[in-house]
């Protein structure tokens, strides 16, 4: 018995040539750029949206500071009463940022798209390749490919489950009651 299998050492591929470079280019158009321009568009607007509460929070400081120096030289309550509630609004501003963890998600989405990236890397260059390389590197993208996605997409479970463990500390008992 042993014998037969050491007379098939190989399987037959899955796809003729012509077969897996279809494939792989069907795969490559539709499944990893279209991922690949998801990827780049939450990006920036994720980064955009914490960029901009940022912005949103020191500008609304830099204005208190100006007006706290205006009050003391105007000595009129109303000056002292916008420059008590102008940090109250950039504080309200900077939880609203740290609620949404604009920038915790666009860390995810570019690491993701760094690792899309490195897994097109699995399928060479048209130009480099030869016969038979299809069959055997359009499984190994497919699967690396698959493999940053199934990662990705577990990320956020991951961040859920961090999130639901915030969110039963406050009703629960306070650290260190026991």
């Amino acid at each position: 018995m042993s014998s037969q299998n050491s007379t098939s050492p190989q399987t037959p591929p899955l796809f003729t040539e012509d077969e897996a470079r279809l494939r792989a280019q069907l795969y490559i158009q539709q499944r990893i750029n279209l991922q690949d321009g998801f990827y780049r568009r939450r990006i920036a607007e994720f980064t955009f949206n914490s960029d901009k509460m940022l912005w949103v929070s020191a500008g609304l400081m830099g204005i208190s500071t100006v007006i706290s120096s205006y009050s003391v030289i105007a000595d009129k309550a109303f000056f002292a009463f916008v420059t008590a509630l102008l940090p109250a609004f950039a504080a309200a501003v900077s939880a609203f940022r740290a609620l949404y963890q604009w920038q915790r998600q666009a860390t995810i989405y570019e690491d993701t798209w760094l690792a899309l990236q490195q897994a097109r890397l699995a399928m060479p260059d048209e130009d480099y390749l030869e016969p038979g390389d299809y069959t055997r590197y359009f499984p190994q993208l497919v699967y690396q490919t698959e493999e940053v996605l199934r990662r990705e997409a577990s990320q956020w479970g991951q961040m859920e489950q961090i999130s639901g463990a915030a969110e039963e500390k406050p009703s629960g008992q306070p650290s260190g009651a026991g």
